[in-house]
This record gives structure tokens, C-alpha cells and sequence, in this order.
């Protein structure tokens, strides 16, 4: 399988929009397109937050990947969140989601992060699946959210 996962630039940002945008219509969540543009060209010209990947499978743009940081002291440091994993439908099957989770649990070894925590559709079994496979457990905490 010819796949590379690598480092998401500028020049990147219209597709990974459009994947997002593809993504968060899975669930009906609101995109804005000005409001994730921004945020990408932030999120990638910054080391702070984190990184952002794209996936890509014979030369062309199949998935990406953000990953972001933070510090936990209940966890003992910094921890990674894996803030979202999108393999577009045409590319599923072909294995790129069990090598993008491969590659976020050597990236995590590698950047000595004590954890690595995401967050699931409830209704995504598949998904919830494969994360298992690779370690992933259910914490016994609930997500809560408060909105500004």
C-alpha cells in the first residue's frame, strides 16, 4: 500500500476544509467555512496547539488528522488529544485509519505524551472497533461541554 502521513501546510487548507466540512455533515454539526479557514491557518503556523496531518494514499490527499496538547496533572503531564481522524469514504477499506492510529500511538511514544485521549459518535461502533483494537478504553468519566 503506497500511503504517507505528513504534516499539513497552508497549502493544504482548502482540502482539509472540504474534508471537514464532509466530516461534520456526518452528524449534522455547523461548519462555518471563513470561521475553519481561520482557524486552520492558526492552528497550522502555530507549534502551541498541536498538528495537523493529511493522509495521503497514492498521491492524493485521502484523510487527515489533528492532533492537539495539553497539560493534565491527573495524568501526569502532557496529554494528547486526537481531535479528529477522517478518512474520506472513497479511501475507507484500505486500511488508512488503522495506519493513521499507528502512527498517533508512535507519535505519542515518540513526543512523550502520557496519554492519548479522543472522543466518539456513541452511534459509531465501527470507529469505536478500531480504537479498541489499538488500546483505546472507555474512561469511566462522561465528556461535558460548556459553550460561550
Amino acid at each position: 500500500m503506497n500511503h504517507e502521513i505528513l504534516k499539513a501546510n497552508a497549502s493544504d487548507i482548502p482540502e482539509l476544509c472540504q474534508m471537514m466540512k464532509d466530516f461534520y455533515a456526518i452528524d449534522l454539526y455547523p461548519f462555518d467555512e471563513k470561521i475553519t479557514t481561520d482557524n486552520f491557518v492558526r492552528f497550522i503556523n502555530s507549534d502551541n496547539y498541536g498538528e495537523c496531518f493529511k493522509i495521503v494514499f497514492e498521491e492524493q490527499i485521502a484523510g487527515y488528522i489533528i492532533l492537539t496538547k495539553y497539560f493534565s496533572f491527573e495524568f501526569g503531564g502532557e496529554i494528547l488529544f486526537l481531535d479528529e481522524l477522517f478518512i474520506k469514504p472513497e479511501f475507507q477499506g484500505k486500511s488508512l485509519g488503522k495506519k493513521a492510529l499507528e502512527f498517533v500511538k508512535d507519535y505519542s511514544v515518540e513526543n512523550n505524551y502520557k496519554v492519548v485521549l479522543l472522543e466518539i459518535e456513541n452511534h459509531n461502533d465501527k470507529a469505536k472497533k478500531l480504537y479498541e483494537h489499538y488500546g483505546f478504553q472507555n474512561h469511566k468519566r462522561s465528556l461535558m461541554i460548556l459553550k460561550n
